[in-house]
């Protein structure tokens, strides 16, 4: 069974928690039986001049030291829309960035945007990579409320948006537009097992995958949540590790 952790964070020493360096990353993984992680630079990595260049060029060295365990999805600062473009092009064409990380709260934007979001979404479909989304409660004028991915899944429908921890406490929410939009897809990250099994038997297994938002999260019990969850076994496979791998076309073993 393959397991891979949908929803992570890795920067260097100073700019994020434990671990900080691949070697200690890697050893995390291991511990807990993951084969590879999702990860994109925390907020705390941001530079003083607003942009992520210097987190972002830490994962593409990240992600050559270990090929197909560390899939690093670029993260980008919106309102730097022509930097966030040309940032998202080389890291998806040269630096191998699987996706794009987006979090409409810590950058203060709505995520169905036109200005904003909407022309990064339009790169993600050219590039055919999905978009990773922050969602949560109804703080920051409600810029990370999960039904807002509507507009963008609408507008995008060949664009997989993966919801960053369900909506938090508005997972209902989460599920709702999950239900209305075929091209949503849930992340589990800090939901109880009834929630995720109320999320697989709404939508599907098919659309539900695993994250632990480490090192904010703790693996094994975000990964236990999993396990405890009243699903099919064969849920619980996808949910873990297929889907992500679907996502992100690794079976294929295309970029």
């Amino acid at each position: 069974m393959v397991v891979i952790d949908g929803h992570t964070h890795f920067a260097g020493p100073g700019k994020g928690l434990p671990p900080c360096s691949v070697e200690e990353f890697l050893s995390v993984m291991d511990e807990n039986g993951i084969d590879a992680v999702v990860t994109t630079p925390p907020y705390s990595s941001i530079g003083a001049d607003r942009t992520y260049d210097d987190a972002n060029a830490f994962l593409a060295d990240a992600m050559e030291r270990a090929p197909d365990r560390i899939l690093g999805f670029i993260r980008v600062n919106p309102h730097l829309q022509e930097h966030a473009l040309k940032s998202i092009e080389e890291g998806v064409r040269h630096q191998g960035f699987r996706g794009v990380k987006l979090h409409p709260r810590n950058e203060a934007f709505a995520i169905n945007s036109e200005e904003l979001a909407f022309p990064i979404a339009e790169l993600a479909a050219r590039l055919r990579v999905p978009l990773l989304i922050h969602t949560g409660e109804p703080d920051t004028y409600g810029f990370a409320q999960p039904t807002l991915v509507g507009g963008l899944a609408d507008a995008f429908p060949e664009v997989t948006l993966i919801l960053g921890h369900m909506g938090k406490r508005l997972f209902e929410d989460a599920i709702l537009v999950a239900k209305w939009f075929e091209n949503i897809v849930l992340e589990t990250s800090f939901r109880s097992p009834r929630e995720i099994a109320r999320a697989v038997n709404r939508v599907g297994a098919e659309r539900v995958v695993y994250g632990s938002d480490m090192p904010f999260g703790i693996p094994e019990i975000e990964m236990m949540k999993i396990r405890l969850c009243e699903i099919s076994g064969e849920a619980k496979e996808k949910v873990l590790g297929e889907n992500m791998a679907r996502i992100l076309r690794l079976k294929e073993g295309e970029s």
